[in-house]
């Protein structure tokens, strides 16, 4: 379904083709003062931007950072941190979002650039104020009998209104029969004629445009697709790297007419053979610790000129020239494809239709039947051996329902469990090796067979974490019981009791656990995570661990722990849903559910009985708590 009008709100939006009306001004010298907020153009449109902000008589940067553009400012005021400041925006029509500060400003000599402008223009009060005038506006219009503060208490209260954006009539307007003309269709068949390869410049899905390059979770999130972390790369096609004899990791020198970098290989099958691809956000010379003298920069290959739409052109031509150089990439990815191994399963549509309660899709692996009974009667020899005490009462099953239909593998899971679990981030050098330390992990395998020239059919993704296992084989192995298992069925950890033996890490069929190998919390160490104001950002309710310990997905433990509590100082039980853990909170498509298998009434129950509904590697016996739903396809399934 394509919806016009209501998703997105561009009123006051720039155009490039503006920008590079005022690049033009500037060159000129008619531009006496510059104040540029919440942008970096000296990273983003490079030289030529640099080059005009040298003739424009005095430069302001409004900003948090020393980036590129405030080195070249003349004043730089320190902004506050969005979490600091009042701010309001329409993200979309009918959505009016409101920000209010939820800390104090860490440096206290940050401002907030509407009470710089507020007062330069000489006018009395805040910007909170005025901020309360412009809602003043909306309370005439939305307001609905309320006074102004209750509707403001209530606005803060739900972060903003929300209203219905009526529908709009559509019509083509009078440029759509030259849209191959004006997607630049006759400027890359030039390009294929001339034999030249075709460069697509994309945008981070964590950095996004350079913006996100000084935050270490950002960095260390590996890009959903390559699995690559703390540098930029280049894709190129196997067909591709077997005619210019490159490997993954060769450095090679692309240039375009517009500027040249090296750049790491990274080869998939994803791209077209005539097709190279870079993501944007690094490569900058200033911007702080995380994001300086870091890869290149992608923009240093586009022009400035806009295209016949008014945007700007993120598609060149370019030569490649093998160096002799090679980068080690800084990638967590493992296996290309699954091979059969039951990790991620997908059902057609047709199939998906026509299951039934009860009915198992994969019935080719599940557990054979003498095995399910060795377990289940060792099972029961212990419960009639041992005095159990705590253990024999009723107690919960926590569990977790993954529906691979709705993941997205937008990997916000991963950074939200990185904020709530005090996770350490370690840097390009120790990622190469493989010891990160992220609970949770975005498995990407490709699928199908081999189609014109090696091209896959697609990719399938799936978050993977401790699987909270009712027969974990890390619990048994461990010869000081730093892992054991909790009365409610959680795989505890004991960090003052571990001595780093590493046992439970090699029995672990899903290799979900992380050692640290260097102390990351140690105050000006060599692999200090935190350092000085970071260090706030840690969360009191979780241990910081330090070198020697095994760690791992807890299931948010400090959030369960904290909703019993509440819950028997109210004399009550703890209800469905009122546990969330931090990637179910973060998950933008809901695919993440969290609760009690033994409440037959809850939601995660009810989807650990749908028939699309599979345990990964069931066949090892584990019991995992975690049921993962098989992915719904149109047509038919294709093999990993």
């Amino acid at each position: 379904t394509v919806r016009f009008g209501p998703n997105h709100s561009l009123e006051g939006a720039g155009s490039f083709s503006q920008m590079a009306d005022l690049v033009a001004e500037m060159k000129a010298g008619k531009v006496a003062v510059l104040l540029v907020h919440g942008a970096n153009p000296v990273y983003s449109l490079g030289g030529a931007f640099a080059q005009a902000l040298g003739k424009v008589g005095y430069k302001v940067s409004f900003s948090a950072y020393l980036d590129e553009t405030s080195a070249a400012s003349d004043l730089v005021l320190p902004e506050l941190h969005p979490l600091e400041q009042w701010n309001d925006s329409r993200p979309q029509a009918g959505v009016y979002a409101l920000q209010q500060p939820v800390m104090q400003p860490v440096f206290p000599n940050a401002r907030h650039s509407g009470d710089v402008l507020l007062q330069v223009a000489g006018k009395q009060g805040t910007f909170k104020n005025y901020l309360r005038s412009r809602w003043a506006e909306l309370h005439a219009r939305f307001g609905r009998g309320q006074d102004f503060e209750t509707f403001w208490m209530d606005a803060l209260q739900h972060g903003g209104i929300y209203r219905e954006a009526p529908a709009q009539a559509v019509r083509l307007g009078p440029d759509a029969g030259r849209l191959p003309q004006l997607a630049g269709a006759a400027l890359a068949a030039g390009w294929r004629k001339s034999g030249r390869p075709v460069l697509t410049v994309f945008p981070s899905v964590a950095l996004h445009d350079g913006r996100g390059a000084n935050k270490p979770w950002l960095q260390e999130l590996p890009d959903p697709v390559s699995k690559i972390t703390w540098h930029a790369w280049v894709e190129v096609h196997p067909e591709t790297a077997a005619r210019w004899q490159l490997a993954s990791g060769d450095v090679v020198l692309i240039t375009s007419s517009h500027g040249s970098v090296r750049a790491p290989v990274w080869i998939t099958p994803g791209v077209r053979p005539d097709v190279l691809a870079v993501p944007t956000g690094q490569g900058h010379n200033a911007y702080g610790r995380y994001a300086r003298d870091r890869s290149f920069n992608a923009f240093e290959l586009l022009g400035n000129e806009p295209e016949a739409y008014g945007g700007r052109a993120f598609t060149v031509g370019v030569t490649v020239v093998k160096t002799a150089d090679h980068r080690r990439l800084a990638t967590l990815e493992g296996d290309a494809r699954e091979q059969g191994r039951g990790v991620i399963e997908v059902l057609p549509l047709a199939k998906a239709r026509g299951l039934r309660p009860g009915q198992h899709p994969f019935a080719e692996r599940e557990v054979p039947a003498y095995s399910e009974q060795a377990v289940e009667e060792w099972a029961e020899a212990q419960r009639k051996k041992a005095s159990l005490g705590n253990y024999a009462g009723e107690h919960p099953r926590w569990g977790m329902a993954i529906d691979l239909a709705k993941c997205t593998g937008c990997s916000a899971c991963v950074t939200a469990c990185y904020a709530e679990n005090n996770l350490a981030t370690v840097g390009e050098e120790l990622v190469t090796r493989r010891r990160q330390m992220s609970w949770m992990r975005i498995e990407r395998y490709y699928t199908g067979g081999e189609q014109g020239g090696g091209r896959p059919v697609g990719a399938v993704v799936t978050p993977m974490l401790c699987q909270q296992c009712g027969n974990a084989p890390c619990e048994p192995v461990c010869p000081v019981y730093a892992a054991y298992h909790t009365a409610d069925g959680l795989n505890g950890q004991v960090y003052n009791r571990c001595v780093g033996t590493r046992y439970c890490s090699n029995n672990c069929p899903y290799k979900v656990r992380y050692f640290n190998w260097f102390n990351y919390a140690e105050p000006g160490g060599e692999w200090e995570s935190w350092p000085d104001p970071l260090n706030m950002l840690l969360n009191p309710d979780v241990t910081v661990r330090e070198k020697g310990v095994m760690e791992k997905c807890t299931f948010c433990v400090q959030r369960i722990r904290a909703a019993q509590n509440r819950a028997r100082l109210e004399d009550r039980g703890v209800q469905d849903g009122e546990i969330t853990p931090a990637c179910a909170q973060a998950c933008p498509s809901e695919a993440i559910v969290f609760g009690d298998l033994h409440d037959r009434s809850s939601r995660v129950a009810a989807l650990a009985r749908d028939p699309r509904g599979y345990h990964v590697l069931e066949s090892r016996n584990t019991k995992p708590a975690i049921t993962y739903l098989a992915r719904v396809v149109q047509g038919e399934a294709t093999e990993a």
